[in-house]
Formats: C-alpha cells, sequence, structure tokens
C-alpha cells in the first residue's frame, strides 16, 4: 500500500514537472508565417499582396502573376507597376481594387480573371529576383524583390506575356 502511494506520487510529480517542458516546445519559430511557393509576399496598409513572381518563357520578358487583396472599407487601384530597365503593361494601365475585393494578376485563379501583366527587360532572367514596384491611387507605392521562375512546371499554364493563350498540357502523362 504503501510503493502504490509513492509511485502514484511519483507519477503526479513527474507529470506536473514534464508538463511545463512539453508545453514550451510549442513556442518554437513554425509560427511564423511563410509563404510555401516561390513567389512573395507583403502587407502595406490595408493591402496584401500575395503570391507574386515572374513566370518567363525566355529572357528579357515575362507574366507578372500574383493576387492583390483590399482589406479596406475604401477603394483602391493598381495604377502603374515598374521594373528597373525596363517596361510594365498592366491591362488597361489602372486595376481597380473595390473595397474587401480582389485583383488578380497574370493567371486566372478561383479568385477571379485575370488582369493581362507583362514585364520587359534585361534583367528578366530565370534564377534571379528583380525589384519590382507597384504604385497604387491610395495606398501608395510598394517595392518588392520577386523571384524569376521558368515558364515550365508548376508555371508552364500561365498565360505568355502580352496575355496570349494559356498553351494546352496533355492529357496523360508523357512517358520518361
Amino acid at each position: 500500500m504503501l510503493s502504490s502511494r509513492i509511485g502514484r506520487g511519483l507519477a503526479a510529480g513527474l507529470v506536473a514537472v514534464t508538463l511545463p517542458v512539453l508545453a514550451g516546445c510549442s513556442s518554437s519559430g513554425t509560427q511564423v508565417a511563410y509563404t510555401p511557393s516561390d513567389g512573395v509576399w507583403t502587407n502595406h496598409g490595408n493591402l496584401r499582396l500575395r503570391n507574386v513572381v515572374a513566370v518567363a518563357p525566355r529572357e528579357g520578358e515575362a507574366t507578372l502573376v500574383g493576387t492583390i487583396f483590399n482589406n479596406g472599407s475604401g477603394a483602391d487601384a493598381l495604377t502603374g507597376v515598374r521594373v528597373p530597365g525596363g517596361q510594365a503593361k498592366v491591362g488597361s494601365g489602372t486595376v481597380p481594387l473595390p473595397a474587401r475585393g480582389v485583383a488578380v494578376l497574370g493567371d486566372t485563379t478561383s479568385l477571379g480573371t485575370a488582369v493581362p501583366t507583362t514585364l520587359t527587360g534585361a534583367g528578366l532572367k530565370p534564377g534571379l529576383a528583380v525589384p519590382v514596384t507597384f504604385r497604387f491611387q491610395r495606398a501608395g507605392t510598394v517595392r518588392l524583390d520577386i523571384l524569376v521562375v521558368p515558364r515550365r512546371g508548376i508555371w508552364a499554364t500561365v498565360p505568355p506575356p502580352g496575355g496570349g493563350p494559356k498553351p494546352r498540357l496533355p492529357s496523360k502523362p508523357l512517358p520518361g
């Protein structure tokens, strides 16, 4: 009887000591937000730019892909994009961002139809990062260093620069 009381006391003491230690493990760096993709993201005021990447079929030109969320109660608009040593064309020049709305750039997703976006310039080489500046009517400017990826693999269906048709992928895997 005495040994079972001692055993229960030791077990309770062991639980009391190990619980705080185990609880401390849960506050590790796994709570840091990250994007599990090639695209980059940032928050700027009420705007959320997500998964922004340049998809290049060849050196010197790319389709700018990404999503912009306006979490604010007032409308805004993307009025321009700049890339050093190059040019950018975004839709008709202005992309509306309604309050609590979204704008999809470059490739249509479940969030909406894409606004065609084209970047041209010598610095657009797959594997490099290029600084891109977004200009908004109300929110000002946002600068991101975005990755230039080749138009293959998961990026193979992104429309080419200029908003041409998406390539059709084979319905069956090719023998390899």
